[in-house]
């Protein structure tokens, strides 16, 4: 039997969280209030309540609540629910600077033993 639903209702396994239930989460753990996030968004306060029951908004409301809340919601969806591998530029320029003191450390400790064996001392 088929279903009349549209598609886009249809919930998956693979479906992203509730995102209204989500930011509500977030924002009574961080004790911010709902008034402050309504002004910054400037809307009535009984419309954030509406977007904590959906479980989707648009992309634009979710960039204005993660700013109005100083918490970057998309890189925390991402990184818990997504499962796919990102690396941010901050974090390849950081492995790149480690790798590069990890080849100085172990040119060092080479020079070191050359040193050492040179002066007889172990």
């Amino acid at each position: 039997m088929t279903t009349r639903m549209n598609k886009y209702l249809q919930r998956k396994d693979s479906d992203a969280p509730h995102l209204g239930n989500f930011i509500q989460w977030h924002i009574e753990q961080n004790h911010v209030k709902k008034t402050n996030v309504s002004e910054a968004l400037q809307v009535l306060p009984s419309t954030v309540n509406q977007y904590f029951r959906q479980s989707s908004f648009q992309f634009t409301i979710l960039w204005r609540i993660s700013q109005a809340v100083q918490h970057n919601f998309l890189m925390e969806l991402g990184e818990k629910w997504l499962k796919i591998p990102y690396q941010t530029q901050k974090e390849t320029d950081l492995q790149n600077q480690l790798d590069q003191k990890n080849t100085e450390i172990e040119l060092l400790k080479a020079q070191l033993q050359i040193f050492r064996e040179i002066h007889g001392v172990k």
